[in-house]
């Protein structure tokens, strides 16, 4: 299967799947898919919010239809925040940017914050993770089982095995048909559980750029499937404490990717138009009034 979108280069003969929709001169948001998923996971934050945002949903390196990184080149956060910063270099993006960032990516957000604070207009974090668990007793033994999980599948993938039983793979997402399909292709592809278990593998929880003691005031918003807000409560308590913008639904009932269908995004979707209206300047495009009403009406009332 040929990528659906473009290949764009962010590094001399490397280049990393993307698509973006959305008005040139609109604010920019960006999703980040979990250890395991692809740019399509962002499907619906990205219709819900292309009439007014510049979106941008891609592969990191090695995942969906994007190039590896360079041999031997660990897959830290740390690198794939500075892939990212090229491809948005590429795309001729301006920051401050909002970041979506679903199951794993929550770590690249809380990374991307201590790294490059001043690029950020918010942070929406959907049932992400928070690198301070890893750091709580047994949590490095369930990534360390992950990684296992992911080198298993991968195992399976060159077998050929997983074709069977990738057309019954499940959508909690509703997809359109033909993202469906891509997303059960990329559930067969050797490449795709590699570089997953590459990214895995390069996590450490001690890193400097995990530092908790670094203050970050962007607004936040945190998705989560347990009804206390699950691991990101805290930062949203933080950063409210400190007069900053923080809101947390605690969605009890929910699936890990339900969070994502067409529903869901709306709402994420209204959180971003907060976000880009208070941080973005005006002479860099914000979300109309209509567009701001309209997302009120189809969020949650609280």
């Amino acid at each position: 299967m040929h990528a659906p979108f473009d290949l764009v280069e962010v590094e001399a003969g490397r280049r990393l799947h993307v698509l973006v929709e959305g008005p040139e001169n609109a604010p920019w948001v960006v999703f980040d898919h979990g250890a395991f998923g692809s740019y399509v996971d962002g499907w619906w934050v990205k219709e819900a919010l292309k009439t007014d945002h510049r979106v941008v949903l891609y592969g990191r390196a090695g995942m969906d239809w994007s190039d590896p990184a360079p041999e031997g080149t660990p897959l830290t956060p740390e690198f794939h925040i500075a892939d990212l910063r090229r491809l948005l270099v590429a795309l001729g993006a301006r920051p401050p940017y909002v970041l979506v960032g679903h199951s794993m990516a929550g770590l690249r957000l809380h990374a991307f914050a201590n790294l490059h604070p001043d690029e950020l207009a918010g942070r929406i974090f959907v049932d992400a993770m928070n690198p301070k668990y890893l750091r709580k007793p047994g949590a490095m033994r369930l990534l360390n089982a992950f990684t296992l999980l992911l080198r298993a599948g991968g195992v399976l993938a060159k077998s050929g095995l997983l074709r069977a039983v990738a057309p019954f793979t499940g959508d909690d997402i509703d997809l359109p048909r033909e993202r469906r399909a891509e997303k059960r292709y990329l559930f067969r592809k050797p490449d795709h559980w590699t570089a997953a278990r590459d990214e895995v593998a390069a996590i450490d929880p001690a890193a400097a750029y995990f530092d908790p003691a670094v203050t970050v005031n962007s607004p936040v918003s945190v998705f989560s499937r347990d009804a206390d807000g699950g691991e990101n409560a805290g930062l949203v308590r933080s950063v409210s404490n400190q007069g900053g913008y923080g809101r947390l639904f605690g969605l009890d009932g929910q699936t890990h990717t339900s969070l994502l269908n067409p529903a869901h995004a709306a709402r994420i979707a209204r959180e971003v138009r907060y976000m880009t209206r208070m941080m973005v300047p005006l002479a860099q495009g914000r979300p109309s009034d209509q567009a701001w009403v309209d997302s009120r009406k189809s969020g949650y009332n609280t």
